[in-house]
């Protein structure tokens, strides 16, 4: 990589910085749901934080619970008198409208030093920009399932451009962990693949175009957090892989996009991985931070931490704690999005790491650097209103529709058609069991979607929906509700932190195969051993449960859509 010029712009700021101000440059703060109250501009004019993570679909951060224990691991949601968690929806362009104001009172504070906004956007449900009829896209297996890397560029782009109209500037993607265990109940189809080479092919043309949205870009999660079957919001992850595996599979993705010039940030996986450090997280290990990534792979740009609140390091260190080591193992960037009084305890104990010398103020120096000349070289310090384009312009912008309604046909797939099922007859008596899936709830996502889009095609389909994870009275509605029908339709889908019904719709399929009815599979990923009933004969693979992509399911469902996707994996299930 070619030597980069000293910005003398951002060396000026920090000369004229307390450190109280450097503190706050190392903080991304969290801002859950649409409407910031009085602690979010605190965050802003008291603690000078240097960005925020938005949530925009929940007003607070709730505990993170163990699915399968129901206890919560991390205590996070402040006492603030919330008790309803869901936030107000709102347009694109009202929320644009809270961005700036937030913005407006940064560029007020002494050194008028922006904000980034810092987001996931990963595709499916992993949407933190999903209102406002914003053009949604698949999963990153469901691109590669495209089979066709520049379509990663093109979705990359036109993320970037709906974000960017509305203040979002800093994207946590894209993935480039392999996910080479099947059993992962946190990367799953997060990855591009289970293939390096593949997931590198991908995820260069995505950064090339966040690279030109002027979308920041973070690679995750360092040094791979693919090989597991744990998840770090609920324990921690060790990924028992030898040293040379771990240069030739997991690094493999970083090393070429830290070589092309495309990686401007890289977020570290709250995991143990002895072949670098067997005593410690990587988010706090310096072996790993300083030895593997500044010094070995050469990388020059943003090293930010995950989220610090999540189980595997919360528990393991303490939140604030864990925060300061973090910096002192050579991490740039603090994530820290809780909004209770953890955020006090951070500052406190950064501060402290300062003060006793475990933090040099060079280091401190530095690191502030590398922050405000990312944000200086994407334009963050000149574009005061993050431009005057008006969001629902550019969501509207029928190349973007477009491009949507392609990713969505050129994904879904299916992954098995045993006994010639497809298509399900349109004088068929069909029910459609359906999972609610996340709180989404406006005109364009909310649940009943499949349900509702199977309907043009057949008058004869009716519904049932449940829980995400059946409870008895459930499996028994089901149970007794699928005699009646000559086809049924049930969702299996997936996400993180969810167990899905993997059991009860094995039990459901035995019992009323039996009975010379068909049971039909919609899934979100690939993997048996996550979402695919072993006994199921016709499986639909749609890798997003967002508008789009369920159109084209059932339009698949019904013999109306030709779906385009390819198998992403080298598993096959």
């Amino acid at each position: 990589m070619s030597e980069k010029r000293e910005n003398r712009f951002v060396k000026d700021l920090i000369a004229q910085m307390t450190l109280e101000q450097k503190i706050g440059a190392i903080l991304t703060l969290g801002f859950a749901g649409t409407v910031p109250g009085s602690r979010i501009y605190d965050f802003v004019t008291k603690y000078h934080c240097g960005g925020l993570r938005l949530s925009c679909d929940t007003r607070i951060f709730g505990n993170y619970v163990d699915p399968k224990s129901n206890r919560s691991v991390v205590q996070v949601a402040p006492k603030n008198g919330v008790k309803y968690a869901t936030a107000p929806v709102c347009t694109a362009s009202e929320y644009k409208a809270v961005l700036d104001d937030l913005q407006a009172a940064a560029r007020k504070r002494p050194l008028s030093i922006p904000l980034h906004f810092s987001y996931d956007q990963e595709g499916g449900t992993s949407a933190d920009f999903s209102f406002g009829g914003v053009n949604l896209f698949p999963k990153p297996m469901g691109v590669r399932a495209m089979n066709d890397p520049k379509m990663a560029y093109e979705i990359a782009l036109a993320v970037s451009r709906q974000s960017r109209a509305v203040g979002f500037n800093w994207i946590h993607s894209p993935v480039l962990d392999v996910n080479s265990d099947p059993r992962n109940p946190e990367i799953y189809t997060r990855a591009y693949s289970d293939i390096a080479e593949e997931v590198a092919e991908y995820a260069e043309e995505s950064c090339r175009g966040f690279q030109e949205g002027r979308m920041i870009a973070t690679g995750k999660h360092f040094p791979g957090r693919g090989h597991s079957n744990v998840d770090a919001h609920f324990g921690v992850p060790v990924i028992d892989v030898d040293r040379e595996t771990m240069m030739s599979r997991e690094l493999l993705p970083y090393k070429h996009l830290i070589e092309k010039g495309l990686l401007p940030s890289i977020m570290i996986a709250h995991s143990i991985f002895p072949a670098f450090d067997s005593d410690n997280i990587a988010t706090v290990s310096k072996p790993i931070l300083t030895g593997l990534l500044r010094e070995t792979l050469g990388f020059d740009g943003v090293i930010t931490t995950d989220s610090m609140t999540m189980g595997a390091v919360a528990t393991r260190y303490g939140v604030a704690n864990a925060c300061a080591m973090s910096l002192e193992a050579g991490a740039d960037l603090v994530l820290m999005k809780a909004e209770n009084e953890l955020v006090e305890e951070t500052i406190a104990a950064i501060r402290s790491f300062v003060e006793d010398g475990r933090i040099s103020q060079e280091e401190l120096d530095k690191k502030v650097y590398r922050i405000l000349d990312l944000k200086y070289r994407y334009g963050l310090f000149f574009d005061h209103n993050n431009h005057e384009e008006i969001p629902e312009a550019v969501i509207q912008d029928k190349a973007i529709v477009n491009l949507a309604k392609q990713a969505a046909r050129r994904s879904v797939l299916i992954g098995r058609d045993k006994e010639g099922w497809l298509p399900v007859g349109k004088d068929e008596k069909v029910l459609v069991v359906e999972q609610k899936v996340k709180a989404y709830n406006n005109f364009q996502w909310h649940s009943g979607i499949l349900y509702e889009n199977c309907l043009k095609y057949n008058p004869n389909t009716v519904y049932q929906e449940t829980d995400y994870t059946w409870d008895e009275k459930d499996k028994q509605t089901v149970f007794e509700r699928a005699e009646e029908y000559d086809t049924i339709v049930v969702t299996n889908y997936f996400i993180r932190g969810k167990l899905c019904n993997q059991e009860a719709i094995e039990e459901l399929i035995e019992k009323v195969s039996a009975a010379g009815k068909k049971v039909i599979v919609v899934t979100n990923t690939p993997y048996e051993e996550v979402s695919i009933p072993h006994n199921a004969k016709c499986v639909v693979i749609t890798f997003a449960t967002s508008p789009e992509n369920i159109k084209v399911t059932a339009g698949t469902l019904f013999g109306e859509v030709h779906p385009e996707g390819v198998w992403p994996t080298k598993y096959h299930a």
